[in-house]
């Protein structure tokens, strides 16, 4: 199966085509892409005095759990406004577009973990406190696929070039998405906090771009055969003002339709 996507994000240009071919399932061990892995997305703001308390939990979590938790720090809404004194604005109308999509955050520190509305929960964000148990739930569950990408960036012509591959673990039968993301670390720029503003706070994650043509991803289909896999290769050029050695590209396996959970999730440097 072939499908060819093209349009364009901004600055940025995208073509990916999709292909579906018989292989053999890897023989992987621990610590490899075949563990179940978990998406957390957090909503912050540089006006957010609370969030910088979240942040951190998230790097607590992320030191407990390695490269097994993927974290995307999105800005929107009031709290994500730049102050006077900011050099960067981290908004973004994709960030926008998914808080829309997920549902924006009631208070803060607030997060939503693998797009999952967890039962006797009312919304997917979620506050701080039921961050670890949710990740630890979820990352005690199976995969159902696993996820691979392989970046190749040159750094004259800021052009990346990615090919994500898919391979169910299991025979699935219901709508799933593939969405794939840019974020980037260690951006330092002002932000309050409890003792105040803080001119060279380190911003990690920071949330850049979808690369998929819609933020709710792009349709990989409703039947897959265990051990056969699909292919999606993207050309993407990077704007000048991102810091390549510190881009990760983040991409996930979700459930397309009233549930949007995530099945599995990958992250890679960008070079």
């Amino acid at each position: 199966m072939k499908k060819t996507l093209l349009f364009a994000l901004l600055t940025i240009g995208l073509l990916g085509c999709l292909d579906k071919d018989s292989v053999n399932i890897p023989t992987l061990g621990s610590g490899t892409d075949s563990e179940r892995k978990v998406l957390i997305e957090e909503f912050t703001g540089v006006r957010c005095v609370n969030c910088p308390d979240g942040s951190a939990e998230i790097q607590n979590l992320i030191a407990l759990h390695g490269e097994n938790l993927i974290a995307v720090s999105i800005h929107s809404g009031f709290f994500s406004k730049p102050y006077d004194e900011n050099k960067y604005d981290f908004r973004t109308a994709d960030g926008d577009a998914i808080a829309t999509m997920l549902g924006e955050p009631q208070a803060f520190p607030s997060a939503i973990v693998n797009r999952k509305l967890f039962a006797g929960q009312n919304e997917r964000q979620i506050s701080k406190q039921s961050w670890a148990g949710y990740i630890q739930n979820e990352l005690a569950e199976a995969p159902k696929f696993n996820l691979s990408m392989k970046a190749n960036f040159d750094e004259a012509s800021r052009n990346l070039k990615l090919k994500v591959t898919i391979v169910p673990l299991e025979n699935v039968h219901e709508d799933i998405n593939l969405s794939v993301l840019l974020t980037e670390d260690d951006i330092q720029d002002y932000q309050i906090t409890p003792a105040g503003k803080i001119p060279d706070y380190n911003h990690k994650h920071v949330f850049r771009r979808v690369l998929t043509n819609e933020v709710g991803g792009v349709s990989l289909g409703s039947s897959f055969t265990k051990g056969q896999s699909e292919s999606m290769d993207f050309a993407i050029t990077i704007p000048d003002e991102w810091k390549a050695d510190n881009c990760h590209i983040v991409s996930f396996v979700h459930k397309n339709g009233a549930d949007l959970d995530v099945l599995q999730a990958e992250q890679v440097k960008m070079k």
